[in-house]
Formats: C-alpha cells, sequence, structure tokens
C-alpha cells in the first residue's frame, strides 16, 4: 500500500459519520418509518432523508444516493443530504462526486467541521493536496483545539512533501490530545525520515 492510502485508510477508520436521523434508532426502523412516511406523501424530503441515511448506515451506496438524490431534489438547501450523498459516493470510491457534494453541503453550511474533513479525505485521494490544505485550514478555523484538525492538514502536507509544515501541524495536534496515535505515527515517520531511519 503506498504512503498516501495508509494514511488516508488510517483517517477513514478514524471517524465514522454519525447522523442526526439515526440517533437512538435503528436503520431498520428508520426505514420503517420513511416508507410509511412515503406512502402517504411521495415528496416528503426528510422521509427520503431519513431513508437514504438508513441505507447508508447499511452499505446500500446506490439506494443510498438514490434516496438522497430525491432529498435533495426537493429539498435544494438539505445541506446534510447533500453530505451523506457525498459519504455514499466517496464510500463507493467516487471521489469526484463526494467532493462536488461536499462543496455544495459546504457552500450551505461554511462551519460544519465534518463537511471540511470528508472533502479533504476525498482530496487527498484524488491527489489534490493544496484543497485538502485549505481544508484543514477551515477545520481549525471551526475547531482549533479538535486535534484532528491540525493533523489533517499535517497528513495533506506531508503527502504534497512539505515535510516542516507537516512535522508543525503533527505537534500542533499532539498539544491538543498529546495521545493522537495518528499524529504521532506522522511525526514520527517524519523525524525517521530525516534521521535517514525510514
Amino acid at each position: 500500500m503506498n504512503t498516501s492510502y495508509r494514511w488516508i485508510a488510517a483517517v477513514a477508520a478514524c471517524l465514522m459519520a454519525t447522523s442526526p436521523a439515526m440517533a437512538g434508532t435503528s436503520a431498520e426502523t428508520l426505514i420503517y418509518k420513511a416508507n410509511k412516511a412515503l406512502a402517504q406523501n411521495p415528496n416528503d424530503a426528510k422521509a427520503y432523508y431519513n431513508r437514504g441515511t438508513a441505507l447508508l448506515e447499511l452499505e446500500q451506496y446506490d439506494k443510498a444516493i438514490e434516496d438522497l438524490t430525491q432529498a435533495v431534489r426537493l429539498e435544494p438547501k438539505a445541506a446534510d443530504a447533500y453530505f451523506n450523498r457525498g459519504l455514499a459516493y466517496r464510500y463507493q470510491k467516487k471521489n469526484a462526486e463526494a467532493i462536488t457534494d461536499f462543496s455544495s453541503a459546504i457552500e450551505l453550511f461554511r462551519d460544519k467541521w465534518a463537511y471540511y474533513f470528508e472533502r479533504a479525505n476525498a482530496r487527498m485521494v484524488t491527489g489534490d493536496h493544496d484543497g485538502a490544505i485549505a481544508d484543514g485550514t477551515e477545520m481549525i478555523r471551526i475547531a482549533p483545539k479538535e486535534a484532528e484538525s491540525w493533523f489533517m492538514r499535517g497528513l495533506a502536507s506531508h503527502l504534497k512533501g512539505d515535510a516542516d509544515a507537516a512535522l508543525a501541524d503533527a505537534y500542533k495536534a499532539l498539544e491538543q490530545k498529546n495521545w493522537h496515535v495518528n499524529a504521532t505515527k506522522l511525526k514520527d515517520e517524519i523525524l525517521a525520515a530525516r534521521s535517514g531511519q525510514a
């Protein structure tokens, strides 16, 4: 596995998106309730969103994309519907589509940390390290005490080849959370490379 994909896989494992639609409710229950609501009103954007989110949780990505597409068609300002559809695309390794949807979500709601996090992940996979660095900077603006904000920007800098910026951000991540495993690995990898041990 090449270095960039190893790091991106580590980051993806760190955070799993959770949806307000899923809070305290099983996916099956949410689908049942959404089906009932759609039987009464086939233009219920919230029901499509809830069912699409449940299908995303069940890893039924094509069906999730269909429902979330209906949700944004009926409610074009539904930022979380764009975001969740972007997740479904990303899980299918359709990163260009994911980036488009994450960008749409950000246009509607600029201060949601998770939107930038997921777009940064997708951008790193496509090799857009500058874009991922910009997203990391926005994450830091929104949540400067969140270690993952600093780590993500540092990782993007590392993948770009800017070891100094990557190391500085790894240290900032460790200031926020001194046991941040990925920031520690990033720091150690950079220091080992500098000492010729990598």
